[in-house]
C-alpha cells in the first residue's frame, strides 16, 4: 500500500447522525486506530417527522477535521494517505451537476419520516416479497429507504441538473471530483448480487441512472487542491463512502453463527454465518465479506436515553450525568423497575410499524430517576431480545456488541441477562472507523497497492497489520435471568395490547 510500512496511513472519516469523527491508523506510531477528534452533527428537527440537516454545515465541519489530519500527518512524516469514509445513509442530497454545488436548502436524512404517504407505492413495488426478485434481498417497507424518500420526491419532479448523493458520496466528490459510491450506501436501489442499481426501480421512478453515483469502489487520487487545502500527502488516495454498518461488521471480525449489536443513536442486530441461511422474515439478508448476514435496523437505542436526559430530566448528556443515573440504576433491581415500550419514533425490525408509540406501564410512585433510567435500558434490551429471536437466538454461542453506549457496563450486564448469552463487548469503541481500516487493508488492499504506483508482487510485500481489538466477555447473571424472562413476557405482551 505504500512505499514503507512507517510511512503509510489510513484516515477515516465517520458522518454519524449525532457526530462526525476523524481518526487514523498509522502502523509506525501504534497498532491501535488513533482518534484525531468529533464535531457535532447539527440536526433540524420538525414537527411532522422532518429530520434534516445543512450539507454545507456538515462540509465545514469535515474540513475542519481534514484540516486537524494533515496537521497530524505532516507531523509525523507520512507520505502516504489512504482515506475511508462512512456514514448514516438514505439522506436525499440533491447536488447540483452544472454548477458543481451543494443544495441550499436542507436534505432529509435516514431518519426523516416525511416520506410516509410513498409507503403505499413502496409496498405496491416491492412488497409481498418482490424486493427479492429486483433486489436479491427482503426489504422491508420503511420511510428510512432512499428507494421512498426518491418515490416521494418525484411528485415533484425530477430536476435536469441533479445528481442524488450520500453524504459520504458528497464527501468523496469533494476529495476526487468524481461522483462514485459503494454498493452499501445505495442498499435499497441495489441489486445486491450484481453489485449495480436494479433496473425495474429505475424504471419505476423514470430515472436515469446518471442521476445516480457510479457504483465502484475502487479507491481514486485526492485533487491537487485538495492536497494542498488540507497539507495531505502529495499520494493521497480516497474510497466511495460506505453504509456505516459494513465497516463496524469489518471491525467485529465475526465467526460462525456470531450474533452482533452495534449500539449508538439507534441500534443494529443481526447473525453472521459463513454458509447461507435461510433469509429471516422481517431482515435483510446479504452477503457479506466471506459469509452471509441476516440483520434488522431499529429506531431504539441512545436516542431514548438522550430524550429522557433532557426532555424528562431537562439535564445534559454529559459522562458525569450518565454516572450518576447509572450509579442510581444499578442500586436497584429489575423486579423493581417498570417496564417500558420504547417506541418514541415507531420501529423498525423486526416490527415495521412507523406508528407504534412508547409507554410506560406498571409505574408506581415510588420509582425515582433511577428507576426509570434502569428500565430505559431494560427496554431497548427486550426490544433487542425480540430480534435475536426473531432471527434464531438459540443457535448463538456469542453477541458481540460496539458503539457508543457499549461503554456503559449496566447496560452490557442487563443486556446479557436479558439476552441470556455471553456479550463480548469490543474494546475499540470507534469501531466503524477501525473496520473502515481493515475494509482498505484487507478487501481493497491489492487496488491501493495499485494506486500507490506498486507491482504486484511488491504491494504483498508492503502488507500492514490491522489494528488490534479485543473483547471483554460479560456473562448472564444467573440470578436476573428468570426475572427478565418474566419481564419479557409482559414487555411482548404489553405490545401486543398497545400496537
Amino acid at each position: 500500500m505504500g512505499k514503507s510500512k512507517g510511512n503509510i496511513a489510513v484516515a477515516t472519516l465517520d458522518i454519524g447522525t449525532s457526530q462526525i469523527k476523524m481518526g487514523v491508523y498509522c502502523p509506525s506510531l501504534s497498532d491501535k486506530h488513533i482518534f484525531i477528534n468529533s464535531l457535532p452533527n447539527d440536526l433540524i428537527y420538525g414537527a411532522a417527522g422532518e429530520v434534516r440537516a445543512e450539507y454545507r454545515v456538515t462540509r465545514e465541519k469535515c474540513f475542519a477535521l481534514f484540516t486537524e489530519l494533515g496537521a497530524f500527518l505532516q507531523k509525523n512524516h507520512i507520505k502516504v494517505l489512504h482515506i475511508g469514509i462512512c456514514g448514516h445513509i438514505s439522506s436525499l442530497i440533491e447536488w447540483n451537476t452544472r454548477t458543481d454545488t451543494p443544495p441550499k436548502q436542507p436534505f432529509p436524512i435516514w431518519l426523516d419520516t416525511t416520506s410516509y404517504p410513498s409507503l403505499d407505492e413502496y409496498h405496491a413495488v416491492m412488497g409481498q416479497g418482490r424486493s427479492k426478485d429486483i433486489i436479491g434481498l427482503f426489504l422491508p417497507p420503511g420511510t428510512n429507504w432512499l428507494l421512498t424518500k426518491l418515490m416521494h420526491r418525484r411528485r415533484s419532479g425530477w430536476p435536469s441538473d441533479a445528481i442524488f448523493l450520500q453524504v459520504g458520496d458528497c464527501v468523496f466528490h469533494e476529495l476526487s471530483g468524481e461522483y462514485r459510491t459503494h454498493f452499501s450506501s445505495q442498499l435499497s436501489m441495489v441489486d445486491v448480487n450484481k453489485k449495480e442499481y436494479a433496473k425495474d426501480l429505475l424504471d419505476h421512478l423514470m430515472l436515469e441512472d446518471a442521476a445516480l453515483p457510479t457504483i465502484n469502489p475502487a479507491p481514486g487520487p485526492v485533487l491537487q487542491a485538495q492536497i494542498q487545502r488540507f497539507g495531505f500527502p502529495d499520494e493521497s488516495f480516497v474510497y466511495p463512502a460506505l453504509a456505516d454498518l459494513h465497516p463496524s461488521l469489518y471491525g467485529l471480525r465475526l465467526r460462525d453463527k456470531e450474533g452482533f449489536l452495534l449500539a449508538n443513536t439507534s441500534e443494529q442486530t443481526g447473525v453472521f454465518y459463513l454458509h447461507q441461511p435461510k433469509p429471516a422474515d422481517n431482515f435483510l439478508h446479504i452477503a457479506f465479506d466471506r459469509g452471509f448476514i441476516n440483520y434488522g435496523s431499529t429506531n431504539t437505542g441512545g436516542n431514548l436515553i438522550s430524550w429522557f436526559l433532557t426532555g424528562v430530566l431537562h439535564k445534559e448528556v454529559t459522562p458525569v450525568v450518565l454516572e450518576e443515573l447509572t450509579a442510581k440504576a444499578a442500586a436497584v433491581g429489575p423486579e423493581e423497575t417498570p417496564i417500558i415500550l420504547p417506541y418514541l419514533q415507531g420501529e423498525r425490525a423486526p416490527l415495521w410499524n412507523s406508528k407504534l408509540t412508547a409507554s410506560i406501564l406498571e409505574l408506581r410512585s415510588s420509582h425515582t430517576d433511577g428507576h426509570l433510567f434502569r428500565a430505559f435500558l431494560e427496554s431497548i434490551a427486550f426490544a433487542r431480545r425480540q430480534c435475536f429471536e426473531a432471527l434464531g437466538i438459540g443457535e448463538l454461542q456469542l453477541i458481540k456488541i460496539a458503539g457508543g453506549s457499549s461503554k456503559n457496563g449496566l447496560w452490557n450486564a442487563i443486556r446479557a441477562s436479558v439476552l441470556n448469552k455471553p456479550i463480548a463487548v469490543a474494546d475499540e469503541k470507534e469501531l466503524a472507523m477501525t473496520g473502515l481500516v481493515d475494509y482498505i487493508l484487507d478487501v481493497a488492499g491489492d487496488a491501493a497497492g495499485l494506486a500507490a504506483g506498486l507491482a504486484t508482487e511488491d504491494a504483498a510485500a508492503h502488507l500492514i497489520a490491522k489494528p488490534a481489538i479485543g473483547f471483554a466477555i460479560v456473562e448472564p447473571d444467573p440470578g436476573q435471568i428468570r426475572i427478565y424472562d418474566e419481564k419479557y413476557r409482559r414487555f411482548i405482551h404489553y405490545q401486543g395490547l398497545l400496537s
